[in-house]
This record gives structure tokens, sequence and C-alpha cells, in this order.
């Protein structure tokens, strides 16, 4: 298991305790609503852990984790996340992101 998936396994645990409703009170599908991604973000997204894993910042299997919740294509029916990706995973990318990028 690498950072990538340990973080997102942490994630799914606190996820899992909520029993379906935020801690702000807002059911979790509406919450995860707003991780949804367009192919900008998706590009933005790959770009940033694409740089990443070649500075040395990610690891081979990190950097695929990545690219794999992200997707080549995204799905509408998973928020523009490949088919597949789940909420922790969502958060785990977007927050990784958010740092890579210094936002």
């Amino acid at each position: 298991m690498n950072r990538i998936t340990k973080y997102a396994a942490m994630v799914q645990d606190k996820i899992d305790a909520l029993d379906g409703v935020g801690l702000d009170g807002t059911p979790l599908d509406v919450a995860e609503r707003g991780l949804d991604i367009t192919t900008i973000d998706r590009v933005a997204y790959q770009n940033a852990q694409a740089t990443a894993h070649v500075t040395g910042k990610l690891s081979t299997d990190e950097a695929h984790a990545v690219y794999m919740a992200i997707g080549e294509s995204g799905t509408s029916k998973n928020g523009g996340w490949a088919r597949d990706t789940s909420y922790a995973m969502k958060i785990t990318v977007t927050n990784l992101v958010g740092q890579l990028l210094g936002v």
C-alpha cells in the first residue's frame, strides 16, 4: 500500500463512521457531487500528477493510483472521474492536487 491508497483508506474509514451524513448535516451523496470534475480539471489533475511523479514527489505506484482515479476519460455517471473511483479517493486526489498546485 502506498501513501495515496493509505490516505484513501483512512478517509474511507472516516466516511463509513459518518453513516451517510457529513458533520455539517449534508448528505454524503450531495457532498460528493461537490468534487465533480470537468475535462479541463482532469487535464490539470493529470498534469499535476505527472509532474509530481517526474520530480520524485510521487512514486510510480502513487502516480498510477492517482491516474487511475482521475481516468483517461471520466464518466458523467461518476462526476467526471473514472467509473470506479470512490468518494474517499476523490477526496484524496483533490487534496493531493491542491497541495501540488499550492492551493
